[in-house]
């Protein structure tokens, strides 16, 4: 979510904008004087059409725990959890978020990325569930709790943290195994369209023609097991945190396989060759020798031979057969993406073509 801000919301909140290192589609800011919609009506008439975090607060702490709120801003919470080293010692902020939408809205998780989050013996655990609505106009209260992993002997009693509170139009509300997906879906759709000499798409492509290199053919990169160091660390670098996100409390590791080949079946579209860039994307564990696992393909295609790119269709679900790196299919660790079929057993050919 790309995040705009305008004067007058400025002149009103009293922001001071601090930009720090982010990653992906995070931003971090720092907040001064908040005013809530009680103190300051005007405020809902220049605040973006979605939710809001509106008020951020200490509520309780338990064996000795506390919490400083260091600023919020749009559905961002930067914040700071004090335990203690006692084993069972918690640290709760109150949380109020408004729809300034005219629609209703659903939570959907509470995300962060591994950078912006310096303890990772303690988690956060939100009260509220994937699916809570929120109706336009109204607020909704909850409850974050920062406790520490079971079995942790506490030693390291601070986590300093910049916490993503997602909420998105009820109609629009993914499946919970989709939630990681998106945010490196997003991520491919602005490396692929940084195409400058010395942008992300070009450092991709220079990855990708040195197959001879890495243990593969030119067609294809990913972060599956077995894939060598500079592919997983360009992959890594391009994707900016979004391939390891922390979901509800839970880490989240996103595998995948990027390939450049003609899904449309049309040589005038695509880069000069006439080839789409598809991406494979899944959560699965892929530890399962002669199994399926659930993955999700997206495809882009260009009118101007790969100066600028848009997606075909919708990101679809689908499966592919777990096999080892190259196509071992008696190993783990990787999905094939030639095996990969919808939920209603299309080909991702024939879906694109079909549109």
């Amino acid at each position: 979510m790309k995040i705009k801000l305008v004067s007058k919301i400025c002149i009103l909140l009293g922001l001071i904008i601090v930009p720090l290192t982010a990653a992906g589609v995070f931003a971090t800011w720092k907040y001064a004087s908040p005013l809530s919609y009680e103190q300051n009506y005007d405020l809902k008439m220049v605040l973006a059409e979605d939710v809001h975090i509106v008020e951020a607060s200490f509520s309780e702490g338990k064996g000795g725990g506390d919490a400083v709120v260091n600023g919020f801003i749009r559905e961002f919470l930067n914040s700071t959890a004090k335990l203690t080293t006692v084993s069972t010692s918690t640290a709760t902020l109150k949380l109020k978020v408004y729809n300034n939408a005219r629609e209703t809205y659903a939570y959907n998780a509470v995300k962060y990325h591994a950078e912006q989050y310096d303890n990772v013996d303690i988690v956060v655990k939100p009260s509220i569930e994937h699916g809570d609505m929120i109706a336009p106009g109204e607020y909704l209260e909850f409850d974050v709790t920062f406790s520490y992993k079971k079995g942790i002997t506490p030693s390291n009693t601070i986590l300093n943290s910049y916490l993503e509170f997602d909420f998105v139009p009820l109609d629009k509300l993914p499946p919970k195994e989709e939630i990681a997906v998106d945010g490196a879906l997003a991520q491919f759709e602005l490396i692929i369209n940084d195409v400058n000499d010395t942008g992300s798409f070009t450092k991709l492509l220079n990855q990708m023609d040195d197959g001879a290199n890495n243990n593969r053919n030119d067609s294809y990169i990913g972060n599956v097991e077995g894939a060598t160091d500079s592919d997983t660390e360009l992959l890594a670098e391009l994707f900016q945190g979004n391939l390891k996100l922390n979901i509800d409390g839970v880490d989240t590791d996103v595998t995948v396989i990027i390939k450049r080949e003609d899904v449309d079946g049309n040589a005038n579209t695509g880069d000069a060759e006439g080839r789409e860039m598809a991406i494979y994307l899944t959560t699965d564990g892929l530890n399962r020798i002669f199994s399926s696992a659930p993955v999700y393909v997206a495809v882009f295609t260009s009118d101007d031979d790969g100066n600028e790119w848009y997606q075909l269709g919708q990101m679809y679900e689908g499966t592919a057969n777990v096999v080892g790196y190259g196509g071992n299919i008696f190993g783990t660790g990787s999905f094939n993406t030639d095996t990969w079929k919808s939920t209603n057993r299309k080909t991702i050919q024939d879906l694109i073509k079909a549109l």
